[in-house]
């Protein structure tokens, strides 16, 4: 795998999992109020 390919890779997982993360503790947020 080349660099740029690994930076692009990553750099896809990380947002995922920031979008995830953003969804799941504004679902945890919405549920207390």
């Amino acid at each position: 795998m080349s660099i740029g390919g690994a930076i692009t890779y990553f750099a896809f997982l990380g947002g995922m999992i920031g979008v995830a993360l953003t969804l799941w503790f504004g679902l945890r947020a919405i549920k207390l109020i």
